[in-house]
Formats: structure tokens, sequence, C-alpha cells
């Protein structure tokens, strides 16, 4: 398209009958979709084309500081790049997005006519008030969750039959806070959403069943601030139309407020909620500060001199209590940023091509024992035929690291993050990103490189707040990497029952008399997810060669199965492992009858829904030591880890069938213990 014709047709204006000549010579032609570019500053017409446009085609939010990160992902799709804004748009920001587009901009004079364009014909009108923010927020998310068009009115501009100027199959129209109508608009089409209440059941009862189990969080005041506010808000309402879930706007940045009205909302509309997805950053939606649990034991400063660990909300283990939400957080340096992520989330630039999960482990020889269970872990994923490369120590270099970013969907980094340093000037230049990073190291979450990777165009990101000990970080990997391989979890899933695990391993450390168990219990405090927790990480599995192990439920027992045949030794080191695929693994180790090498004590870890009846779990037999039940009453999910003790029983076969009894209370394991376990 030349600049000429650019300026002279109206925004989103129609060219039906050339694109379908077009398309009827070269189908192919049309495959890549078009970018759409808007100011970032630009409450109300970033709003109106997020909600009109994000579900189809890319959109993105332009702020002039992005213009360079921007023009990379427009460019990824490479498809047209349109560009639209506003007569009192900024100079600078319109050029920025001249110069990514490489056309001139298309000026939108009259907002609702550009409405009209982008919905023709609208069965469902949502009116709102620019200038109220908030407002805009709500009934954006109802519009994009229902398929209603989002009409902004200007101040003092009351919804009249002009109003809806064309549109002649308008069924319903819904007017929120503050709107005014006018008396020639039929009144039978007219309902008002005056309250967030109103807003959530009239969209339960629109959506029904098909209603996604998510639950979007904003806070709409991180628009305000001195030092360029994120402004994150700004993307919620595509957030909740990609999931057709209810927004929740929060009074406060405040953890305790946030979990309060956000709970308060579900309980009050039923809403079946397994997912939480909140859109901001710590300024706006605060996660917890909890003092170290290390430190507060009266063990050493963690390394770097951290004193808090902050704890992602919704979480409860910091009062030992299991997570019970699948919990992720969108964040970007701004909304521009966001914009991009989220295009990227919606409108993959691939087909997920199969790439091997790559592992970087640089821990130094005094981590042998994380080295070891994350090395147990790329054979679980060899075991279900998931390609897998991974570099150990000195095999780790920059130039590795490169081409890591270039050859991976899924990047697990374990050890040091001092190694791990992306940057343009004095560290590792990288011009794209794996989709999903796992950086299981120390204080990840407060490097530059989380936000250098979704500029760069990851997706999600699992990383830390705190000093992270090898064992139980390796062991967090493990389990994550378990659940998604397993129980076909998705990202958000995983991340919770991995930190559960981590929360049960803790405790049976406590209880076995473990002096070191704050350091575990850390690490599940210090775990979280920067991304959409619905996102599935891009593995695909075959048959396992080797079965793994199997837990399986009814009304009264879990039924635990571990084979006979395990797979090949891992030794690093003095510390030697010869697991059955889903044995876990920690901190636990045993002294072998050489008197040099320690082999890593088995654990087996099972995550099921049950009922409030079925909660708490007894062990099989005399030669289990420990087991711990976690239960989790919304989702109504158990969490049991169980240690068998069959170092005290050298004769004892390491495999079999064991029945743990199940019920409410611990008075259900009073009485004879069950049989030792038989099986094959």
């Amino acid at each position: 398209m030349s600049k000429s014709s650019m300026r002279q047709r109206a925004p989103w204006s129609s060219r039906a009958l050339v694109a379908g000549f077009i398309l009827v010579l070269a189908p192919s032609a049309f495959a890549a979709p078009t970018v759409h570019l808007v100011p970032a500053d630009d409450n109300a017409l970033a709003i109106v084309t997020l909600i009109g446009r994000g579900l189809k085609d890319p959109v993105l939010l332009v702020d002039a500081r992005d213009q360079a990160t921007l023009s990379a992902a427009a460019a990824e799709w490479k498809g047209e790049v349109e560009c639209y804004h506003r007569p009192a748009a900024r100079r600078a920001v319109v050029d920025a997005m001249a110069a990514i587009a490489d056309e001139s901009c298309a000026a939108v004079a009259d907002l609702a006519a550009a409405v009209h364009d982008l919905w023709p014909q609208p069965k469902t009108v949502v009116a709102v008030l620019e200038e109220s923010y908030d407002w805009m927020l709500r009934g954006a998310a109802f519009a994009g969750a229902t398929g209603a068009a989002i009409l902004p009115l200007a101040p003092g501009v009351r919804f009249d039959a002009a109003a809806l100027g064309a549109w002649t199959q308008v069924e319903r129209v819904y007017l929120t806070a503050g709107v005014e109508v006018d008396p020639s608009v039929d009144p039978a089409k007219v309902r008002r959403l005056d309250t967030p209440t109103a807003v959530v059941d009239e969209l339960k009862a629109l959506v029904g069943e098909k209603l996604d189990q998510v639950v979007v969080v904003a806070n709409a005041q991180d628009r305000l601030g001195t030092f360029s506010p994120s402004s994150l808000s700004l993307v919620a309402p595509l957030v909740s139309a990609m999931h057709k879930a209810p927004l929740i706007l929060v009074s406060s940045a405040a953890g305790e407020v946030v979990e309060r009205e956000v709970l308060a909302a579900i309980d009050t509309h039923a809403l079946t909620a397994s997912h939480i997805i909140l859109v901001g950053d710590e300024l706006a939606l605060r996660s917890h500060r909890i003092p170290d649990p290390v430190l507060a034991a009266g063990g050493p400063e963690a390394r770097g001199g951290g004193t808090i660990v902050r704890v992602e909300l919704f979480s409860q283990i910091q009062n030992e209590q299991p997570q019970d939400f699948a919990v992720g957080r969108i964040v970007a340096e701004d909304a521009a940023q966001a914009s991009a992520l989220l295009a990227r989330q919606q409108h993959r630039r691939n087909n997920r091509t199969q790439r091997p999960v790559v592992f970087l482990t640089n821990a130094d020889s005094v981590f042998a024992l994380g080295e070891t269970i994350s090395r147990a872990t790329t054979r679980d994923l060899g075991n279900v035929g998931v390609s897998v490369r991974a570099y150990y120590r000195g095999e780790i270099t920059p130039e590795i690291i490169r081409q890591t970013m270039l050859q991976t969907n899924v990047l697990v980094w374990e050890g040091h993050p001092r190694d791990l340093t992306l940057e343009e000037r004095g560290g590792i230049a990288v011009d794209t990103a794996p989709e999903i990073a796992i950086l299981q190291g120390c204080y990840t979450l407060d490097r530059s490189d989380p936000m250098i990777l979704i500029e760069k165009g990851t997706e999600a990101i699992v990383a830390t707040s705190a000093a992270i000990y090898s064992a139980p970080g390796s062991a967090f990997a493990r389990a994550l990497f378990d659940a998604v391989l397993y129980d076909d979890a998705d990202l958000g899933i995983a991340v919770r029952n991995a930190r559960n695990y981590l929360l049960a391993l803790a405790q049976l450390q406590r209880l076995r008399g473990y002096n070191e168990w704050h350091k575990t219990f850390r690490a599940a405090l210090a775990f979280a997810l920067w991304g959409d927790p619905t996102l599935a990480i891009p593995l695909k599995t075959g048959k396992p060669s080797v079965k793994p192990v199997l837990w399986e439920a009814s009304d009264d027992e879990l039924t635990l199965s571990i084979p006979r045949q395990r797979m090949r030794e891992v030794a690093v080191d003095n510390y030697v492992v010869k697991p059955v695929p889903r044995t876990m693994y920690g901190g636990l180790v045993v002294q072998m009858s050489d008197g040099k090498r320690r082999e890593l004590k088995d654990m087996y870890y099972g995550v099921r829904r049950m009922s409030e009846a079925q909660k708490h779990v007894c062990l099989p037999d005399q030669s289990w030591g420990e087991v711990i039940s976690l239960y989790a009453p919304r989702s109504r999910t158990l969490f049991v880890l169980a240690r068998p003790e069959w170092e005290k029983y050298p004769d004892r076969k390491q495999h079999g069938t064991y029945r743990f009894r199940l019920g409410q209370d611990a008075s259900i394991c009073v009485g004879p213990t069950q049989p030792v376990g038989v099986g094959p």
C-alpha cells in the first residue's frame, strides 16, 4: 500500500473486493495478519483497538521510548502494518508509529465513526464515558468477552439514536455508570450496568458454561505516579477477552486488599475460578513481603544480603498452607511492551516447531546435589520422547547461551545467575528468546534478564525473589516438569504443584528433625510466574520407555504403584541415584555401604482432586517413614508426599503396589497397618 492511499482511506475501512480477488490468485499471500499500531497514551483509542482487533490481529500500543522493541515485534508477523492516531496525539509517538509502519499514519478525527468501522453491524453495544478510565476498562472487558462493540462517549455526550448511526441490527445497549441515555433510544433495548457486581453477573449470565475458569485482576490506579507508571491495566480488557473472563478492578495495591476483594468477588458470583491472572507490576499489585525464614531461624544471611522474600499473591504458602489457585502475572516495562507480549501469545509467530528443551546448569562443584537432581529430570524428559540438550558447568559459554536462545522454545537455567547476563552492553546480546524460561537461581526476578527476555519474545518466566539453594531449586524444576509430562498441567498449575511440593518437602524435613528445612521453605516462597498461567509448555511427549510411578484414587484410598524397572544410574561427584520415572528428590540422602557415595532418597508426590472427607492420608505399612497431606479447599486438591524407609529394610523390594487410606483427619490412621505392598 502506498503512503498516499493510506492517507486517503478511512481507518479500518473494508477492502473486501480487492482482497477477495487477490485471495483467489494467491491465498498464501494473506497468511500473515495485519499489525495495528495506536498510541499507548490514548486510552480510548487503545482500548477500542485492542478489543476490536486484538483477538484477530496483533495490536501494539506505541510509546516512542519503545520504538526499537516494537519495530522488531511488528516485523515478526511479516505482514502489513497499519497505524492510527487522533489529531491531538504527540508528534513523537506519531513519528515512531510511522517509522515502524514505514508509512504515514491515518488520523482518526471521529472516534465514534472508527468504532462503527470496527464493528459494522453488532448486535450488542456497550457505552462508556471516555473520561472514566475504570469504567472503560470494565466495559471493554465485558464487550471483549461477549463479542459486543465498545463505544466511548466524549464528556457531556448522551447516548442517543444518532450514536447508533448505521447500526440497524443492535438488539441490546448496555449503559455503564455515568452514561445518560436520550429518549430517542428504544428503552426496550437498554440495560444498565452501573456497578461492578452488575457487570460480572451479566457476563456470567451471557457466557454461561463458556465462561473460562479464569479471573483477571488489575488496578486502574497504575497510571498514576511520578516515575513512569506502567499503566498495564490498559491491556487487562484484552486479557479478559482472550479468556472470556471477568475483570476485577481492585481499590488498592496492598496485597491483603487485593486478595480480599478478589476472593469476595469469586464468592459473591460463585465463580469456578482455577486461575488468577494479575495484570500489573509490584507497584500496582503488591506481593507479600515475608521475613527470610532461614535468617529468622538463626541461619546465615542470604548471599546478596536479602532479608525478605516476595511471595506472590494468592499463595498461602507463607501461612504453611498449600497454594490453591494457579497464579500468573502479566509484567512488562509499560503497556506498550505488554501489548507485544499479549500479541505474541494470541498470534503465535510459528506453529510451535518442536525444539529441544535446553538445560543450562552452571552449578559449581559444591552444587553437585542439585546437578544430580537436574540430570535425573532430563532423563525423565527423554524417557517420554522429549528432545533435551543439557550443558553443565564449564560447558556453558556466552556462545552456547546465544545459540540456546535461537534453538529452544523452553530454557531451564539452573545455578548462579551471574553468568546469565543478557545486556546489549557488557553482557550477552540476543535478538530472540525462547517462549518459556525457567530461571532457577538466586534473585532471578530482580535482575534485568526477565525484562530483556520479555522484550525479545519470551511469553512466560518462572523465577525467584530470594536466594535459592541448589537441591530445593532443582527439586522445584523436577516437580514442575512432572506435572507437565504426566498430568498434562498448564504452566500455572505446574508452578502451583511444584511450590506445594517444596512446602510438603519442607514439612517432611522438619518432621524428621532436619535442621535446614527453612532453606526448602524459602524456595517454596520465592518462586513465581510472570506470564499467563493458562499457557501450555510446548512439549510433545510419547509412550514412556520405562514405566513411571502411578498414583490412582478411589473413595477411601490412594494407590501407589512403583514399577520394578529403573532408569540408568545418575552419578555426580559422590551423589548417585537410579530413579523410577516420577520419583521425587530433594535434600535427603543416605550414606551407601562403601562409605563414600551418597544416594538420594526416593520420595513420591501425588496430586489428586478429592473431597473434604478425603484430605488426610495414612501410611501403608512399616516400611514407610512419613507422609505429608496438604489439602487446598477451593480447588479440592490433595497434595501427598510420601517417603519410604527402605534403607532400614535392606532386603525390601523397592517396588510394588501400596495403598494409603484416606479420611477427614488423623483418627482414621489408628489401628493396624496396611499389608506390606505387593505387586510386579
